[in-house]
Formats: C-alpha cells, structure tokens, sequence
C-alpha cells in the first residue's frame, strides 16, 4: 500500500500541467491592421517617458521590443533590444498600428516564483517520505 501512494505522488509530481498539454486550438486569421489616427497617436507617444519598454506594432506586420528614445508628432525613435547592438529604428506615425507600454517586472516577481517552486518541492518530498515511512 505505501509503495502504491508513493509512485502515486512521484507520478503526480513529474506529470504536471496535464490538461493544458497538447489541446488543438482552432487559429482564427488575423484581422488586418488598422492604421491608427496619427495626431491621437503622437499624442499618446509623446506622454510616454523616454526610456521605457514599449512594444510597437506596424502596419506591414513588424513587431517590435524597444526603447523609446524620442517621440515628436511626426515619428517615433526606438532603440531595438536586441542580442547584437542595432542602430536606432525611426518609425513613421503613419504605419505604427500600436504602442504598448511594457510592465517592468522587478526582482520581486523571479524571488516570489523561485519561492513558490521551492515551497511547492518542499511540500512534494515531504508527501513522498509521508507516504514512504507511513505506517500500516
């Protein structure tokens, strides 16, 4: 009987995520790119603080992650964040589709995963060594 409940638990342990494995999802085609009014545009960009992470969607289907640089009511400057230095990207307002502000995800988010893993292997090598010295 222990020796049941504990390939049970190491069973249960390695084989995580099960039901989100390999489910086919149906891909519907994607919308065409709409071409936003490049006035509210400049608008929005030019409120956003040099220096921040953006994501910039164009209209000829570039996605790009990036450094705002400089934002004027005719163009957008980014700086590509690139394994290999690239030179600056100035991008016309007329062919971005979006800009998207990205969250900047501190160390406290990689201590609370790193501390939920370890918590999570604790508490799975204590049910293995319950089940394993349990008596009958």
């Amino acid at each position: 009987m222990r020796r049941m409940i504990a390939v049970m638990l190491c069973a249960a342990l390695f084989m995580p995520a099960c039901a989100t494995g390999g489910a086919a999802r149906a891909e519907s085609a994607p919308a065409p790119p709409s071409t936003a009014d490049p006035a509210l545009m400049a608008s929005y960009v030019e409120q956003l603080p040099v220096g921040s992470r953006v994501r910039v969607h164009t209209t000829d289907g570039r996605k790009l992650s990036a450094t705002l640089m400089k934002a004027d009511d005719r163009a957008i400057v980014v700086q590509a964040r690139t394994r290999i230095p690239e030179p600056p990207i100035t991008v016309p307002l007329e062919q971005v589709v979006s800009v998207q502000l990205e969250a900047n995800n501190g160390p406290g988010r990689a201590i609370a995963i790193g501390a939920a893993a370890g918590a999570g292997a604790a508490l799975g090598v204590f049910l293995v060594l319950l089940a394993i010295f349990a008596g009958d």
